[in-house]
């Protein structure tokens, strides 16, 4: 059996290759990537029309009109007094503060047909509707406009929409019947 001898520099021993160009390439089309898409999520309008960062949109007064058909509360009128503020719920998005601007109370009606022919409303007669309440809301929050529409928090509001009104004894859902911006 022979013994070779031979020396570091005779082997030329590399643990890790060099990096060649088309890594350095590859390592900054990533970065490059990843650059983009950060800037599209923050700073490119969504689906809603709002970029996650509201950068340059100053925040509006937004009035709202919802009607709550059917709640089941006794204390209904007392719940939604003027100024009183509770959180609105849109789309699932986060909740935002919402205030009572004015609650009016809509009556409970059916529609009764006369011998006639012609139709005309009644009060409801059925005893378990004396628990039940409709309410015309008025409510405030801040929010912002643009070309696409009125926006609370990342979401529309528009007309025809459903918004969950959330306090911490009840939870209720409104249909939205009319949104404007409040003139400051």
């Amino acid at each position: 059996m022979a013994i070779v001898a031979i020396s570091a520099k005779e082997a030329n021993v590399t643990s890790f290759p060099h990096r060649s160009a088309p890594t350095l390439w590859i390592n900054l089309g990533a970065i490059a990537i990843l650059v983009a898409t950060l800037i599209y999520l923050f700073l490119w309008p969504g689906p809603e029309g709002l970029p996650l960062l509201k950068v340059g949109l100053s925040s509006k007064p937004i009035a709202i009109e919802a009607t709550v058909s059917g709640i089941k509360d006794t204390e209904a009128e007392a719940r939604f007094q003027p100024g009183a503020t509770f959180h609105v719920i849109v789309d699932n998005a986060p909740e935002e503060p919402i205030r009572v601007k004015q609650a009016t109370a809509l009556p409970n009606s059916v529609t009764a047909t006369l011998r006639t022919g012609a139709v005309q409303a009644q009060t409801d007669p059925r005893p378990e509707m004396q628990f039940s309440k409709n309410l015309m809301l008025q409510l405030e929050s801040q929010g912002y406009a643009n070309d696409r529409g009125y926006f609370i928090g990342l979401k529309r509001v528009r007309v025809g929409s459903t918004i969950r009104i959330v306090a911490p004894d009840f939870e209720t859902q409104a249909s939205v019947v009319g949104v404007t911006v409040n003139p400051a």
